[in-house]
């Protein structure tokens, strides 16, 4: 049961609702406490893991989603109870023998009971087996480091994003739709609800601030060295459109070029020459330059890229002038820290004029920087 449940909790993370190790224990005992009758159990389960009633929706879905085989090998299991039931009963005298039948003999019945269907244990053992496979898939995808992944591996990837996007999808929602806790005293409202209570100010309504949608612009690389990275980012933010107040995507290897995402890709407005020598700094010169970004106070720049400038001036500088033109900038690279400031990378000298600066070198890498955005 404890082994069913710790899968249970992964895919509920997945969903994209957070679940804490002590939350999980307190989970464990809920369903030790109610039992594995399935509208009890969902109830425990549901009170021990949603903080959120918005999370509701989400948590039900995984449920039914998760034990709906369980739902079925236990209706199986109670009709053959049942059955065996029947069989005991040797006449109207003994019509309520099965109800009154010991604790022991009952419990005989339950442990009798799985022997009882090999046949659906052997019909779902292939089921079984593509599960476990596409996990184990799933997760050597996600830990396969960006530069290492073949063709064929970086269209899986990028095809299984959406699933992948669950997570950080739930808490960027529930961010945007649940007010904080803390506030200032609104007295006004306060007073006006006291009215129905005889002028007693039982509850108290507090000035909640709300988080507004952001906008985000995106600089993507789409160079050799980091392509699959930025197909993967591309997909990811698809997801998130609509949740954010704007998406302006541009992509550059030596010039930047807006561009759209359609169908989960990247869609350049005009040619792209990757296989060109990179230069960050000129397509800072040119976003600065130029009407390719509306940047404000309410912006995120987020930029993915190796910063790889093949020795070219990186004109950092720039990019602390747009720094001070927008909420943060978030740096993004999807190579191992290790290689950071080696041989033309030249990430240090941005690194002064970047608020986050993440390590992607995989697509799990990637995952839990997009994750933190949702926090």
């Amino acid at each position: 049961m404890r082994a069913v449940l710790t899968e249970f909790l992964q895919e509920v993370r997945t969903a994209g609702i957070s679940v804490s190790v002590a939350e999980g224990i307190d989970a464990l005992r809920a369903a030790a406490a109610v039992g594995v009758e399935r509208e009890r159990l969902r109830a425990g389960l549901a009170t021990a893991i949603v903080k959120d009633e918005a999370d509701r929706p989400a948590f039900d879905e995984v449920f039914d989603r998760f034990f709906a085989a369980t739902e079925a090998k236990e209706r199986k299991r109670r009709r053959a109870i049942a059955a065996a039931g029947g069989l005991g009963a040797g006449g109207r005298g003994e019509a309520t023998g099965k109800a009154e039948r010991p604790r022991e003999a009952r419990s005989e019945s339950l442990r009798a009971s799985p022997a009882q269907q090999p046949a659906e244990r052997t019909r779902r053992a292939p089921e079984r087996a593509r599960e476990v496979g596409r996990r184990l898939r799933r997760r050597a995808l996600l830990s396969k480091p960006f530069r290492a992944l073949g063709p064929l591996e970086a269209g899986e990837l990028v095809a299984l994003a959406e699933e992948f996007a669950r997570r950080f999808r739930g808490r960027l929602r529930r961010r945007l739709g649940t007010a904080r806790r803390r506030g200032r005293l609104d007295f006004r409202r306060t007073l006006r609800r006291s009215i129905a209570r005889g002028g007693v100010p039982l509850e108290l309504e507090l000035r909640r601030r709300r988080p507004g949608r952001i906008d985000v612009i995106a600089l993507c690389d789409v160079s050799g060295s980091v392509r699959h990275a930025s197909d993967f980012f591309a997909a990811l933010l698809g997801s998130l459109r609509d949740l954010l107040r704007s998406l302006r995507i541009l992509v550059f290897v030596d010039h930047a070029i807006e561009a759209t995402i359609e169908g989960g890709k990247l869609v350049p407005h005009a040619p792209v020459d990757v296989h060109t020598f990179s230069d960050f700094g000129q397509v800072l010169v040119e976003i600065e330059r130029g009407d390719l970004a509306p940047f404000g106070r309410n912006t995120l720049l987020l930029v993915l890229g190796d910063a790889r400038n093949n020795r070219r001036p990186p004109r950092a500088d720039v990019l602390g002038r747009l720094r001070a033109r927008v909420r943060a900038v978030w740096w993004l690279l999807p190579e191992e820290s290790a290689r950071w400031g080696t041989a033309d990378s030249a990430i240090e000298a941005y690194r002064p004029h970047c608020d986050v600066l993440l390590e992607c070198a995989n697509g799990a890498g990637l995952l839990a920087a997009l994750d933190r955005l949702g926090r």
